[in-house]
């Protein structure tokens, strides 16, 4: 049991991890993209909550974590080609790495959180 909930509490880390995954000067050159890991936070914290609280199902509640990390990949991936150039003319290769990493972790959580069971997926107590 201990061990399932720290590796619960792992792939819950990761998935912060992803979203906010960013290097530092991205955010001086495309200012509009701070936003971003910020309100996908706030949609991962409402997914965790609402799955705890039993206001979202088990399975509601993995589908819209998996709906996240999906727009996290998707976003990053709309982002990378326009910046992907910096200002001088060279490979912005920091940024580059951070979103590989950032798409390789948000699609490891949603893989990983399907192969685990509904209830394993709950912080709290399973009754």
């Amino acid at each position: 049991m201990l061990n399932q909930r720290l590796s619960l509490i792992g792939l819950l880390v990761l998935q912060i991890i992803a979203v906010l995954i960013y290097p530092p000067a991205f955010f001086q050159r495309a200012p509009q993209a701070a936003v971003l890991p910020p309100a996908l936070l706030i949609l991962f914290s409402l997914a965790i909550v609402g799955m705890n609280s039993s206001v979202l199902t088990p399975d509601a509640g993995r589908n819209s974590l998996a709906f996240i990390q999906g727009i996290n990949i998707v976003v990053r991936m709309m982002m990378l080609l326009p910046n992907l150039l910096s200002a001088d003319g060279s490979w912005n290769w920091l940024l580059l790495i951070a979103q590989v990493i950032g798409i390789g972790l948000s699609w490891f959580t949603i893989t990983q959180m399907e192969k685990l069971r509904l209830r394993a997926l709950l912080l709290r107590n399973q009754a």
